[in-house]
């Protein structure tokens, strides 16, 4: 039998961090929903049954045996929820960042009808540029929050200028380390 001459097709790269942090931001929205929405739930319960506390020990096992159930439900329901919220958010901002880096500033860096000489193209290649990319996601994700949720005049523009400065950071985060990785040597294995 003869072996066959075609080959795989080329499977595409993919960034990890459009996998690991909406994930991360998923799970801490999980841990912070289950947090919150079990407190709440425990108070509610013992506010809803303030007018009638068991009296026998039975009674008491199981009215916190019952309170127990209750919190639990409610803790993973509200991680559940929080943390779809959070991680479609996170999605959100780091694909959009993604769509902004490869769509949008890397071809108009390398184009050469945009930029006649090539050492200059090759030089505006060289520019990080995930801090701007970054930065127009956060504009972008904050005005959609504030659309969406219907922030108030007065919570709208802190939002804004949170989404701006988060969205500035975490692309120049991005930029230092490529920095860093082209600047230091590699690590050695000793």
């Amino acid at each position: 039998m003869a072996p066959s001459t075609t080959t795989a097709p080329a499977v595409p790269v993919t960034r990890t961090d459009l996998v690991l942090i909406p994930l991360a931001g998923s799970t801490f929205g999980f841990v912070s929903g289950v947090l919150t929405s079990s407190q709440l739930a425990s108070k509610q319960f013992l506010a809803e049954n303030a007018h009638r506390l068991p009296t026998t020990v039975q009674g008491w096992y199981f009215y916190q045996k019952t309170k127990n159930y209750r919190v639990l439900y409610s803790g993973v329901i509200g991680g559940l929820r929080t943390g779809a919220r959070l991680g479609l958010w996170t999605a959100s901002f780091v694909g959009f960042e993604h769509l902004i880096q490869t769509r949008l500033l890397q071809p108009v860096l390398s184009s050469p009808n945009l930029i006649a000489s090539e050492s200059i193209r090759e030089q505006a290649r060289a520019i990080k540029t995930r801090w701007l990319s970054a930065t127009i996601a956060g504009v972008s994700i904050a005005w959609v929050a504030g659309r969406i949720y219907r922030l108030s005049r007065y919570a709208a523009p802190r939002r804004f200028l949170l989404g701006t400065s988060l969205g500035l950071v975490s692309g120049a985060i991005y930029d230092l380390r490529d920095w860093l990785k082209t600047r230091l040597p590699p690590p050695t294995n000793t």
